[in-house]
């Protein structure tokens, strides 16, 4: 049974998304503000999930998901407003792993959630089997899920490895926005394909030596993203 954080300062909102959650056979934490989310997951944890709305009372959301991330490979989706993109690029730069804009319907939500913790089990027999991807410069070590630039180790998110590892697993192949979402995030994807641009954007921002002139993640325009074939 997964367990998940709920952080949601809205009284009806939070008992919905638990609601909706615990139908369909998870267990559900929730609280109203981001001290007291801190305060659950370091002594009520381990969570598989944690959903956590942007704008909280006190501690702000963008804060507790930098501090969960940092202690934690926890998987993170953020709640947040339509109009309000700078948190959700923020959001996703301190490590979140996927973002729903409000308002949304509680099966979007479902689906996203199932996803995600989809996205921690897959793939996992694939990965065993290619244990280490080395290229010039740059080795991605599946099994340990660690990168190394240049002999310095570098920390990427939960989302942004796996990113990685699929385009590096595929040289020369394009992936496009929406492969890329579905075949992390899963099949059923309901956000903003931009979200891609900004994981690839903070991948290359830690393992590349020039981000505005990347060598291994490269932009197919009009189409998508490949790894170098190097």
């Amino acid at each position: 049974m997964p367990r998940l954080l709920v952080v949601e300062d809205d009284d009806s909102m939070r008992d919905m998304i638990g609601y909706a959650l615990a139908e369909e056979g998870m267990e559900i934490e929730a609280v109203a503000d981001g001290e007291s989310a801190l305060e659950v997951f370091s002594s009520s944890g381990p969570f598989d999930l944690v959903i956590l709305d942007v704008m909280l009372p006190g501690v702000d959301g963008v804060t507790v998901c930098k501090e969960l991330t940092s202690k934690s490979d926890v998987p993170v989706i953020m709640l947040t407003a339509r109009d309000d993109e700078t948190s959700v690029v923020v959001g996703l730069e301190v490590g979140a792993d996927d973002y729903i804009t409000k308002p949304f319907s509680y099966r979007e939500l479902v689906s996203r959630v199932r996803a995600t913790l989809r996205r921690r089990r897959i793939d996992a027999k694939a990965l065993s089997e290619q244990k280490r991807l080395e290229f010039p410069g740059l080795l991605i070590d599946l099994t340990r899920r660690q990168v190394v630039v240049q002999g310095t180790p570098r920390e990427l998110t939960a989302a942004q490895f796996n990113i990685l590892a699929l385009l590096a697993s595929h040289p020369g192949r394009v992936y496009s926005r929406g492969q890329i979402m579905e075949t992390v995030w899963g099949s059923e994807f309901f956000g903003d394909s931009r979200a891609a641009d900004m994981q690839i954007r903070n991948i290359r921002e830690k393992i590349e030596p020039d981000p505005k002139l990347p060598r291994y993640v490269l932009t197919v325009r009009g189409m998508g993203y490949k790894f170098a074939e190097i």
